[in-house]
């Protein structure tokens, strides 16, 4: 062997040996990354402040009520949010300018129907179109207050059934209604819906609330389905409540709300709509809530309506 071959020789064997290196190196370095991934994270989380949530409601020829319940981390354990969920110890003032009153907490069986909640409510204040009323919370050493009204009523021209095309049975479908918005800028409402025998109270609806900022006096058709109640989520055959059925009986519940109840409402059905979904654009909850509160105090000016599900 010459001795070009003999350096050639050597000078490959000193590559293969650097390359086993840095393999070596390179396998090394990879351990260790990967089993640094495998040490605990502990992330002290701040704790939020609890604050206190009003849901609260007046309507025409009805007494005013108010729920109170207390916000929770969301992290903390279940038993935190259920232990501590109603506020019952509140002084919970309402008020129409003339009348004011201290109102009574107790449970009460008609706001989720059938099942109790603890709730403060007036038998003095009746609900009138046109007025004012102020509400005043004191409860764990916050004054919470607020203020909304009952506008004057635009009820629906009109309510019938329409079947669903895309639906497998021709006797699905829809409650299709006839809006005629005044021609008066700022109006909004809600629409509320209640089939007998298979619901127990009347519930909004998905996007129950509609303003006329696109709409101003224009008369249209629009259509709703079933509204969903979380707490009675299937009808009685354990099928989800997509449709209305021909023979069902519909109770509609129509209101007209103030741009406050309005701006609480549509704020909260956007965050529901979004459910988590990590692309939805980022939102928050407005409230009509004064003093570091949350939720909302709002007035409905309602009509009613029942319309029995038959094709035409």
């Amino acid at each position: 062997m010459s001795r070009k071959d003999i350096i050639l020789a050597k000078s490959q064997s000193r590559k293969g040996v650097i390359m086993y290196s840095l393999r070596l190196c390179v396998f090394a370095c990879n351990f260790l990354f990967l089993s640094s991934c495998e040490k605990e994270i502990t992330v002290n989380l701040p704790d939020s402040e609890k604050k206190i949530v009003v849901e609260g409601a007046i309507e025409q020829g009805k007494h005013p009520y108010v729920l109170l319940t207390r916000s929770s981390p969301y992290f903390a354990p279940i038993s935190d949010f259920t232990n501590n969920l109603f506020v019952t110890d509140a002084t919970v003032i309402v008020s129409d300018g003339i009348i004011t009153d201290t109102m009574q907490g107790g449970l009460n069986t008609e706001i989720y129907k059938p099942y109790p909640a603890f709730a403060y409510t007036s038998d003095l204040i009746t609900g009138e179109v046109g007025k004012m009323y102020y509400l005043t919370v004191i409860a764990d050493g916050k004054t919470l207050t607020s203020s909304t009204t009952i506008p004057t009523p635009v009820p629906l021209d009109s309510l019938w059934f329409k079947e669903d095309k895309g639906a497998t049975d021709d006797s699905l479908g829809y409650v299709w209604a006839h809006l005629t918005d005044p021609d008066t800028i700022g109006n909004a409402y809600r629409w509320y819906s209640q089939i007998f025998g298979k619901q127990s109270r009347l519930l909004p609806n998905d996007g129950s609330v509609f303003n006329d900022k696109f709409i101003n006096a224009q008369s249209f058709d629009f259509a709703y389905d079933p509204s969903s109640d979380p707490l009675e989520a299937e009808d009685p055959n354990g099928l989800p409540l997509f449709y209305f059925g021909v023979g069902d009986t519909v109770v509609v519940k129509f209101c007209t709300i103030d741009n406050g109840t309005y701006t609480f409402l549509n704020s909260l059905e956007n965050i529901r709509f979004s459910n988590g979904n990590p692309f939805a654009a980022p939102a928050s909850v407005f409230t009509n809530i004064q003093g570091g509160g949350l939720g909302g105090w709002c007035g409905y000016g309602a009509t009613y309506d029942t319309i029995v599900m038959k094709l035409p």
